[in-house]
């Protein structure tokens, strides 16, 4: 009997994707700010100072510095004189107790009450 040879296909690779080595690319989309919705009302005026900058005290006015500890009294005194820096504003203070010091507060650590609007014992 002659014997039969049975073929085996061979398998073709599979083929291989190509990859584009062109330098086109697509444009890149940027989003658009939404528009700002109008609500009838004019803005606000600007005003002239800074509200991060308060108005610096007067001689004669109270300064009055909150504590940092809970439960502990702020501190008040009397401006004697009002000394501008370059970069900031620095006070001299006299306090209660007599005392004297030079002070330059950090933002929010002390309030100022205008003399006019402080009240002052009357002496009778």
């Amino acid at each position: 009997m002659p014997s039969k040879k049975k073929t085996v296909a061979k398998k073709k690779p599979a083929a291989k994707k190509k990859t584009s080595t062109s330098t086109s690319t697509k444009p890149v989309t940027t989003m658009k700010p939404a528009a700002k919705k109008t609500t009838g009302k004019r803005p606000a005026a600007k005003k002239t100072t800074s509200p991060s900058t308060p108005a610096p005290a007067r001689k004669g006015d109270l300064i009055v510095i909150d504590s940092s500890k809970v439960g502990s009294p702020a501190r008040e005194g009397e401006v004697l004189e009002v000394i501008q820096g370059q970069i900031s504003v620095s006070y001299r203070v006299q306090w209660p107790d007599g005392h004297q010091s030079l002070i330059a507060p950090g933002l929010g650590s002390a309030r100022v009450v205008p003399a006019s609007a402080r009240q002052r014992p009357t002496l009778s």
